[in-house]
This record gives C-alpha cells, sequence and structure tokens, in this order.
C-alpha cells in the first residue's frame, strides 16, 4: 500500500505560505481608488482563477479617524468545518508615511494579539490563513514564502552536480543522499518539461 513518496509524510512540518489563504493588499487599494479620504465602502472578492467561481468576498467600511488616519471595518461571514458560519465585524487602522520622493504610502496596522501583546506592525498586507479568524500579519500566523519552502541546500547540491546524483541514486536506497539525489532528479524533470 503507498510507495515512495505517497501520502504527505515529508510535508507535516513545512509551515502555511503567504499564498495558502486570503489577503488584503493595502497597495491594491489605493491602486483600484477603493481607499479614498473620509468616508467610504466598498467591497472585494478572491475568485478561482481557472472556474472564475467565486470563493470568498470582504466587504469594508472606512471612516476617518483622526485627522491624518483613517480605519477600516471589515465584515465577512467565515464558515468553519462542521458547517457553522460565524460573523466578523473589527477595525482594523491605517497609517500614512511621506517617502522621500513625495505623496502619501498607507499601511494596514496588524490587529491580532500574540501572547497577550497587540501587534501593531505597520504592513502592506494583511492575511487570513486556512483556519484563521481574523485578518493579521505573516509574522503573527508564522507565515512563510513557498519559494523559501522549496530551497534546500543538499538537493541543490546534486541538482548541480549530475555525477554525484547519479552515484547517489545507485547506492543504498535506504540512505538519506539517495533521497535527497531522487528529490533533486525529479525537480530537473520538472524544469526540463
Amino acid at each position: 500500500m503507498g510507495g515512495w513518496g505517497s501520502g504527505s509524510w515529508s510535508r507535516w512540518n513545512k509551515k502555511d505560505t503567504v499564498d495558502d489563504g486570503h489577503y488584503l493588499d493595502i497597495n491594491k487599494l489605493v491602486r483600484d481608488g477603493l481607499l479614498v479620504r473620509g468616508y467610504g465602502a466598498g467591497s472585494m472578492r478572491w475568485t478561482n482563477t481557472r472556474t472564475g467561481e467565486e470563493m470568498a468576498s470582504i466587504g469594508f467600511i472606512l471612516e476617518t479617524l483622526v485627522e491624518d488616519g483613517l480605519t477600516m471595518h471589515l465584515y465577512y461571514t467565515r464558515t468553519g468545518r462542521n458547517g457553522d458560519k460565524e460573523n466578523f465585524n473589527y477595525p482594523i487602522i491605517l497609517q500614512t508615511t511621506r517617502p522621500n520622493y513625495g505623496g502619501r504610502r498607507w499601511w494596514f496596522t496588524c490587529p491580532l494579539v500574540v501572547n497577550g501583546w497587540p501587534c501593531r506592525r505597520r504592513v502592506a498586507k494583511l492575511y487570513l490563513p486556512p483556519g484563521g479568524k481574523y485578518f493579521g500579519c505573516r509574522h503573527c500566523y508564522n507565515l512563510t514564502y513557498k519559494s523559501c519552502q522549496e530551497s534546500d541546500k543538499r538537493i541543490n547540491f546534486f541538482w548541480k552536480n549530475p555525477a554525484a546524483m547519479k552515484a547517489a541514486m545507485e547506492g543504498d536506497p535506504q540512505s538519506t543522499d539517495t533521497f535527497l539525489a531522487i528529490r533533486a532528479y525529479f525537480r530537473l524533470m520538472r524544469r526540463c518539461r
């Protein structure tokens, strides 16, 4: 039953990536004209790129917080694994900075509290990973990038040294070097397609 590489045993310790869930990008909101001074409202939708089917949506209301700032109220419904629906409505404070080249740059303030401490980190993107309830920064959710998980110096060694890869693959089938050489071989084959 099963064979080499079957199942997900090799991924048990991998972190979630920023691409696994949904995210809000403050720069996209600015480009789309959704971030306007004063009061406003809008929504965003996430669709499946292959089918065009709507996967998720979120609404927001912008309100003036202080003279030079805004707060964004997010509201959405999340369906849990057991099918129960949970409604969310909470504020996110927006900050601005003035770059040296002029203008204004907008930022989210992370609303999450980790280990009893509010994060309040200034970020351009907020993430909602699978299983998450609130949007927060990647640091609070301990998210990584997919490219970080694909890089392995041991595999890269075999990938760059075909003679060492061949020698390892012809060696002991139970050794770690053989396993790494096989992974390097399959990565090379995917790249050659």
